[in-house]
Order: structure tokens, then sequence, then C-alpha cells
């Protein structure tokens, strides 16, 4: 899919996304490193990933390995990773339990990563 048809979170929307997550759940709300933020935000924009999905678990383990928030980074991970694949006409299609013990086993492995989350993308996602 190539990028000028893709339409990429925005710095203003991921930070919203995170503070929408903190009021919700709790938490110190704050950027820890926004340059750390900016760069995982633009990471699906190289031109390097070549599909939606690798764009998104490439968002997605930027989020969680840069861990620019003070607080809540998983969270906005996955949310973020959400919301770009909504912006482009896709959704999450997996039970919300399934979705989250799929999710902490990657955090308990230490394995948030492109290897690791993109076959899983692949396999729950569907076309709105």
């Amino acid at each position: 899919m190539p990028n000028d048809v893709v339409q990429f979170l925005s710095l203003d929307e991921a930070i919203e996304i995170h503070s929408v997550l903190i009021k919700r759940f709790g938490g110190p709300q704050g950027i820890r490193d926004l340059g750390l933020l900016e760069s995982a935000l633009y990471r699906p924009q190289t031109g390097y990933y070549k599909t939606l999905e690798e764009m998104a678990a490439a968002l997605f383990e930027s989020l969680i390995k840069n861990h620019p928030f003070i607080d809540g980074n998983k969270r906005a991970a996955f949310f973020s990773t959400d919301v770009f694949l909504r912006m482009n006409g896709y959704k999450f299609q997996v039970e919300a339990k399934a979705a989250h013990q799929f999710l902490m086993n990657l955090f308990a492995l230490n394995t948030c990563d492109l290897e690791h989350f993109l076959p899983w993308v692949r396999a729950s996602i569907a076309k709105i």
C-alpha cells in the first residue's frame, strides 16, 4: 500500500489518545520524550513497510520500545494502533479478553516486537 493513500496518526492525535486513556484508566499525564514519540509515529511512514499490517505493527513496536509517555505506554500503543487501522478502513476483530491475554503474554515474555506482533495483526484485523 503506497504511503500517499495511507492515513497516518498525527502527533496531536497520539497525545489525545494517551490523554483520554490516562483520564479513563489513571496514571500520571505527560510526555517523557517528545522526540521518541515523533520517531515512533514517523517509523511507519518511512516507505520501508509495504502493507498496512506491517505499518501497524511497526507503530505498535515503536511506541512500546520508545516509551515516550510518563505512563500508559502499552495502552497508548495498542489504542494508537487501533485508531491507525480504523483511519485506514480496518479494525481489530478479536474478543477483548483474547486481545488482552495475547498482549499480556507479549509483555510478560518481553516479545513486544514486529516479529511477534505482526502475525497477530494479520490474523486479527478485518475491513470495516
